[in-house]
């Protein structure tokens, strides 16, 4: 398995883990367990990557993005400017990572056009990651012009959303999230 995942269960106001266990189902039944007694609790799951095949390196590369995303816009406006600025440029750098993999993997294609895909299902998820990146850069393009509808401003962010969704579903799935 090139993941490992331990999940952590965190009281409000400490700063260790009150539990941890490294199984899945275990995890969830003792969270939903202290929260069904009222316990404000928060389960954070530890992924670490180990090794394995070029998909599961790529799956990691995108597990990292989405969170590297997520952590700059949550903690944006509860941070000091300069901790908000360095969130911003690890999100930038992996966001780069992920865009120069996806250049290559397609320039790689076209330049094999009878190849077939060993794994559709993986072919399948490079495609979305790499539709949902050009549709945010297309967002963000859009978002800068003077002339933009709202409505189609919203249109492209409704999308990124939908493929993103549908990223971290398959994310999790390979992940064991």
């Amino acid at each position: 398995m090139p993941f490992v995942v331990n999940f952590q269960i965190y009281e409000p106001g400490k700063t260790a883990a009150c539990y941890q266990t490294s199984d899945r189902t275990l995890a969830y039944v003792e969270w939903n367990e202290r929260k069904r007694r009222g316990d404000m609790v928060r389960m954070v799951p530890d992924v670490t990557y180990i090794a394995g095949s070029s998909q599961d390196e790529y799956v990691w590369l995108v597990y990292r993005v989405l969170k590297a995303i997520r952590k700059y816009y949550d903690e944006r406006s509860q941070v000091p400017k300069s901790q908000s600025d360095e969130n911003l440029r690890a999100s930038l750098a992996l966001e780069r990572a992920l865009d120069n993999k996806n250049a290559k993997t397609r320039l790689w294609l076209q330049q094999h056009p009878n190849s077939t895909p060993d794994n559709p299902t993986a072919f399948a998820f490079f495609q979305v990651v790499e539709a949902w990146r050009n549709r945010w850069h297309e967002y963000f393009i859009y978002k800068k012009r003077p002339d933009k509808d709202p409505k189609w401003e919203a249109k492209l962010r409704d999308d990124c959303l939908a493929m993103e969704t549908e990223i971290k579903k398959y994310v999790r799935k390979v992940i064991g999230l």
